[in-house]
C-alpha cells in the first residue's frame, strides 16, 4: 500500500500565509468600521462629542447610577465641563439623573478660592454654591431619565420647585416654556432634557441644541439653587457636585 503523501509546505511559510491573509481581511474591513463609527457620529451628534475622537469621548464619560454622561458640552457656543450630580427621588423611584456642567473659567475661579477644601468644608460653603449658580458663564443641566414620566409632573415639580425664589407668576411661565420644550405628554426613558444658563438668558431642549429660549429676572441662579441650595430636590445631585468639585479643583 503505498505511502500517504507528506506535505512539504514549510510550517513557517504556512503561518505567514495565514498572517498575510488575515491582513488583507482586515485592510478590506477597515474602511467599513471606518463609515460605521462616521454614522455613529452623526447619529450621536457634536453636543456629546468633544472636538477629540469618539473614543475619546467614550472612555471620559461620567456614570450617575447607571447613566452615562459626556464628559464635556458645548452649547450657546460655550465649551462645559462635566462637575457632577445624582439622581432625582420621588417615593423612592429614581425619576432622572442630572449631570451639572460649568465653564472651565468658572471651575478655575472655584479652583482659585476653594483648592485644597475638604468635601464637608465645601458642604457647608454657601457662597460655593451661589457663586456658581449666580455666576454669568455658561452652565448647564442635563436631565436623564430613568424612566417615562408625565411631562406636566416634571414641570410642575421644577415650577414649585422655583416659587419660593421667583414666585408664582415666573414659575408659571417657566413651567409653560418647559411643557413646550418637551413638546408631548410624556417623557419617555433615556429621555435628555437639558437646561442652559448664560447671563440671564435660559436655553432648553431635548437635544442640546439650545433651539428655545426665555429671559426671567433671577431664573438662572433659581434654577441652579433648585439643586444646591439649602433645600434641594436632589441631595445627592448637591453631593455629586461637592464630591466633584472636589477632585477638579485638587488635582
Amino acid at each position: 500500500m503505498p505511502d500517504k503523501p507528506v506535505s512539504t509546505r514549510d510550517p513557517l511559510s504556512a503561518a505567514r500565509h495565514n498572517t498575510l491573509s488575515m491582513g488583507s481581511s482586515a485592510k478590506l474591513l477597515l474602511p467599513t468600521l471606518t463609515v460605521v463609527i462616521a454614522i455613529l457620529a452623526a447619529i450621536i451628534g457634536p453636543k456629546y462629542l468633544p472636538q477629540e475622537s469618539l473614543s475619546t469621548s467614550l472612555i471620559s464619560n461620567q456614570i450617575i447610577d447607571g447613566i452615562s454622561f459626556p464628559s464635556s458640552i458645548k452649547i450657546a457656543g460655550s465649551a462645559q465641563t462635566f462637575i457632577g450630580g445624582g439622581s432625582r427621588f420621588k417615593w423612592s423611584f429614581k425619576v432622572y439623573a442630572v449631570g451639572i456642567y460649568g465653564e472651565d473659567k468658572t471651575i478655575k475661579s472655584m479652583t482659585k478660592k476653594y483648592a485644597g477644601a475638604s468635601t464637608a468644608a465645601l458642604m457647608k460653603s454657601d457662597s460655593l454654591f451661589s457663586s456658581f449658580s449666580e455666576s454669568k458663564s455658561a452652565k448647564t443641566l442635563l436631565l436623564r431619565f430613568h424612566r417615562e414620566v408625565s411631562a406636566s409632573d416634571v414641570a410642575d415639580a421644577l415650577g414649585e420647585a422655583l416659587k419660593p425664589r421667583l414666585g408664582d407668576t415666573a414659575s408659571e411661565s417657566f413651567q409653560a416654556f418647559i411643557l413646550d420644550v418637551v413638546g408631548g405628554d410624556r417623557i419617555r426613558k433615556g429621555s435628555d432634557l437639558f437646561i442652559t444658563c448664560k447671563g440671564e438668558k435660559l436655553w432648553a431642549s431635548t437635544t442640546g441644541g439650545g433651539d428655545e429660549s426665555i429671559s426671567l429676572k433671577g431664573l438662572c441662579p433659581a434654577i441652579f439653587m433648585v439643586y444646591l441650595g439649602d433645600h434641594p430636590v436632589s441631595p445627592q445631585a448637591k453631593d455629586g457636585f461637592v464630591k466633584g468639585s472636589e477632585t477638579i479643583m485638587n488635582k
